[in-house]
């Protein structure tokens, strides 16, 4: 019963972070169109960074071993 309770939480944890990844990249674009039509090209290298910055975390996190399961 643990194995279809491990595996089920794994396919929720799929959609959720796909779903928690998008809903942070929308944000950055939005922050990043305001930004950019009122301070131009520094707000373009600050969304360039933040957009590299979240494709580094989730990659991170998507990589790291779940918590609880022994190393």
């Amino acid at each position: 019963m643990s194995f279809v309770r491990a595996a089920v939480r794994q396919v929720v944890g799929l959609f959720v972070g796909d779903w928690l990844q998008s809903a942070v990249v929308l944000l950055i674009l939005v922050a990043g169109w305001l930004g950019i039509s009122r301070f131009g090209a520094p707000a373009l290298v600050a969304l360039v960074v933040l957009l590299a910055g979240q494709l580094v975390w989730f990659a991170r996190a998507e990589g790291a071993p779940p918590s609880g399961s022994p190393r």
